[in-house]
């Protein structure tokens, strides 16, 4: 389950920021690194086009092609918001 709110989460943050790195999620969601690193993987397997890794800013940035696959029709703001609400930094 939170596997799933991980993916959701970087779909979120990419269509509000336009970025995300592995340091956003593991301090958001009390996570270690390699959870975060597998779950970009698991992200960028089921849909290649939404992120590239930028090596001079150190994080993947919103592709030029991109769709939300696991928020859906969900708002990015109102779900970034909910999880504000549940999971505090």
């Amino acid at each position: 389950m939170l596997d799933n709110v991980l993916l959701k989460y970087i779909d979120a943050y990419l269509s509000v920021f336009g970025e995300i790195n592995t340091h956003v999620i593991m301090r958001k969601f009390a996570i270690g690194r390699i959870k975060s690193s597998r779950i970009f993987t698991v992200y960028r397997e089921g849909r290649p086009t939404n992120m590239r890794y930028d090596s001079s800013r150190k994080c993947y940035v919103k592709g030029f092609v991109f769709e939300p696959i696991h928020l859906k029709d969900e708002s990015a703001t109102r779900f970034l918001a909910a999880i504000d609400t549940v999971f505090t930094d």
